[in-house]
C-alpha cells in the first residue's frame, strides 16, 4: 500500500505538518510505503488552460515540479492532503497542485487517479468548523469528480501558534489509529 502525502502548508513543522507526521507514524507501523512530498519546497505554477494535456495524449504545457509528481500521484494507492485553511479555502501551493489535476481528467488520464483513496487534513486558527467547510466542499466535489473515494478526514480548528496542536491530544491520536488502519 503506497500513501502519499501531499504537504500543503507553507510553515515548516506547523500544525497540519505534526498531525501528518503522526497519521504517517501509524501508516509506517501498519506497513504501509510512505511518501512524504512538501509542496512549499517545489515549484508548481498554477493550470494556464491551454487544453495542451487534452490534445493527442500530451502532457501538461508546464515544465516544473508538477511534472514529476504526476508519476508520484499515480503510484499511489491513497492520497493524503495536508494543507491549513487560508481564507476558507487550501493554500496557495496546494491549490496549485490541485488546480494541474486537470491532467487527471483527460481521457487518458482519468484511469490513472480512478478508484484512488483520500484523506484530508486540516488545521486552522478559526473555532468552529464552518471555517472549514467551503475547502471540504472544493475537495469533496474534486474527488466525486475524479472517482477518488474520501476515506477520512482528521481536523482541527482553534489553532494559530506553531505548536497549538500539542494541546489537541485527541487529534493526534485520531490521527495515529487513521494511519495505523490503512493497512
Amino acid at each position: 500500500m503506497k500513501l502519499t502525502a501531499i504537504l500543503g502548508s507553507p510553515r515548516a513543522g506547523g500544525n497540519t505538518d505534526t498531525i501528518t507526521s503522526r497519521l504517517l507514524d501509524g501508516a509506517i507501523e501498519s506497513g504501509c510505503d510512505v511518501e512524504r512530498v512538501a509542496l512549499r519546497n517545489l515549484k508548481i505554477r498554477g493550470c494556464i488552460g491551454c487544453d495542451r494535456c487534452w490534445q493527442n495524449g500530451k502532457k501538461c504545457a508546464i515544465d516544473d515540479d508538477m511534472t514529476a509528481l504526476y508519476d508520484t500521484v499515480a503510484g499511489s494507492d491513497i492520497l493524503l492532503f495536508s494543507t491549513p485553511v487560508y481564507w476558507y479555502a487550501p493554500t496557495a501551493i496546494m491549490k496549485a497542485f490541485i488546480d494541474r489535476f486537470v491532467i487527471f481528467n483527460r481521457p487518458l488520464g482519468k484511469p490513472l487517479i480512478e478508484g484512488k483513496s483520500a484523506i484530508i487534513i486540516t488545521a486552522y486558527e478559526e473555532g468552529g468548523p464552518g471555517a472549514a467547510e467551503p475547502m471540504l466542499d472544493m475537495f469533496r466535489l474534486s474527488f466525486d469528480y475524479l472517482g477518488v473515494k474520501l476515506i477520512d478526514t482528521v481536523i482541527a480548528d482553534g489553532l494559530g501558534p506553531k505548536d497549538a496542536i500539542s494541546g489537541k491530544p485527541d487529534v493526534l491520536e485520531k490521527a495515529y489509529k487513521l494511519g495505523l488502519s490503512l493497512r
